[in-house]
């Protein structure tokens, strides 16, 4: 890490040949806060900031994000030396299955009607009409519950922030130990679907209209 004043500084990038991956991942961190900014290489990213108890803390989140991301292929490097390049696009084949049943490899009853499904790198979240809301591992271990208000049709989840899409027309972040509003989009909406790209996040509703917005709480547009 370099250090400026008490602010240390790790940067990595994962840049592979012939259209394939061309991303950074840095962690700042200053005393017991620590910032991690991730995105496309020559693009600004998203960033997110976390405040811990302790700068040991804080140290040892960010030894264990960084941990991972070399294990993926990450390696140091220097802001600016490789470029901004065009997003290509793969040519998939798709063919017939012959497969005549896949695999269940565990089996979880949530209560009542999941329509909400997400498999992240570390967990699984899974949300149903009643509100409620499971964090469990891959194994389908529960892990956390989260209780909304209203049914969840949609989650989606971007490294720290982990989004669920509900009936009242709110999107909850569950990013913390208790659920919060990051977004209201309105109280007549079903939300049917979400998606975030590059710090913008996607809201579908159940009548064919779209909003979106950003990271700091600004409507970019509705249609």
């Amino acid at each position: 890490m370099s250090a400026a004043t008490d602010e240390q500084i790790t940067y990595l990038e994962l840049s592979e040949e012939g259209g394939g991956a061309h991303k950074f991942y840095e962690v700042r961190q200053s005393g017991a806060e620590l910032t991690i900014t991730y995105g496309r290489i020559g693009e600004p990213g998203q960033a997110r900031t976390t405040a811990f108890p302790t700068a040991e803390k804080a140290a040892a989140t960010a030894a264990k994000k960084l941990g991972e991301k070399v294990r993926k292929g990450y390696a140091p490097a220097v802001r600016g030396v490789r470029q901004r390049r065009a997003v290509t696009r793969r040519q998939i084949v798709s063919t017939r299955s012959t497969a005549r049943q896949a695999p269940v490899l565990w089996r979880f009853r949530s209560g009542a009607d999941a329509f909400g499904i997400f498999i992240g790198e570390e967990h699984a979240w899974v949300g149903n009409q009643a509100g409620d809301v499971y964090t469990l591992t891959h194994d389908g271990e529960v892990t956390g519950r989260f209780g909304l208000p209203d049914g969840v049709k949609c989650i989606v989840a971007d490294d720290y922030w982990i989004y669920a899409g509900c009936d009242d027309g709110r999107v909850y972040d569950l990013g913390g130990k208790v659920p919060r509003v990051a977004y209201e989009i309105a109280a007549d909406v079903d939300i049917y679907w979400l998606d975030i790209h590059d710090g913008v996040l996607g809201v579908a509703d159940a009548r064919g209209g779209i909003t979106t917005v950003d990271h700091e709480d600004e409507f970019q547009w509705r249609r």
